[in-house]
């Protein structure tokens, strides 16, 4: 089997997991109310390959960060540990599209846009699970709670910074969380991947960041060391590349 076919269902199965098993060994609290408003600004920084075209059909959120300017969730229902968003996106042409989502903060089918609030040190967050019955992936963990400082005061922020083996490449990924709220304040990933057996290979490196909220809750201060520090791990692999540049679509 191909490795792009395995791709593709990598990526349906880290998107929307939904029979793995639910994860209940915390109480889970709700910390966003209905009518609450999250606008983020997504950014590609990095698009850099000479033979795959853009962008991965594994990877299409990719062209979202490149075309959009802003994204905006409004809460619109919570029902149980089922929080549901109202998501529409400011293209760069001048045009709006809206739709929705379900996050589950109990369950893996999360995308990891909220969390539960005030989760310890530790919590596991999304559960270990088979992918394909082929490859182990393992349970991923809350690494710290941290103090950001942030325009409107400091926040305690929960981390998860990791790195997964995906086919043999190393994909790392970034997350902060306000931990009041659950809400997601920062994302960034990176990699460098070879696609095929025809050694077709790309790198990318991308964030997300939350820059104004009706909870007065915005971006991390990303000056502040804690900030830097992830930033520098992050970047500083992709500073050997030759070119940094954004693609534009037609």
């Amino acid at each position: 089997m191909k490795k792009t076919v395995l791709l593709a269902a990598l990526s349906a199965l880290l998107l929307a997991a939904t029979t793995a098993p639910a994860l209940a060994q915390y109480d889970w609290d709700v910390g966003v109310e209905v009518g609450d408003w999250f606008l983020y600004e997504p950014t590609l920084i990095l698009w850099e390959s000479d033979q795959v075209a853009f962008p991965p059909f594994y990877l299409q959120y990719l062209q979202t960060y490149n075309e959009s300017s802003l994204m905006n969730y409004t809460v619109i229902d919570i029902t149980g540990d089922v929080i549901t968003f109202e998501v529409t996106y400011h293209w760069t042409n001048g045009t709006q599209t809206t739709t929705t989502l379900e996050e589950n903060i109990a369950s893996i089918e999360s995308s990891l846009m909220v969390i539960g609030a005030n989760l310890p040190d530790g919590a596991e967050i999304r559960p270990a699970y088979s992918l394909l019955d082929m490859w182990p992936m393992p349970a991923r963990y809350l690494n710290e709670s941290i103090m950001l400082e942030t325009e409107t005061g400091t926040r305690e922020t929960n981390v998860l910074d990791h790195n997964s083996d995906i086919f043999n490449q190393i994909y790392h990924y970034t997350y902060y969380w306000d931990k009041e709220t659950g809400i997601q304040v920062y994302h960034a990933e990176h990699a460098t991947d070879v696609l095929n057996e025809n050694q077709q290979m790309f790198s990318y490196e991308c964030e997300v960041k939350l820059i104004d909220s009706s909870t007065g809750v915005i971006i991390p201060d990303l000056t502040g060391p804690a900030m830097l520090l992830t930033l520098m791990a992050i970047t500083i692999p992709i500073v050997l590349l030759n070119r940094h540049k954004k693609p534009h679509t037609s």
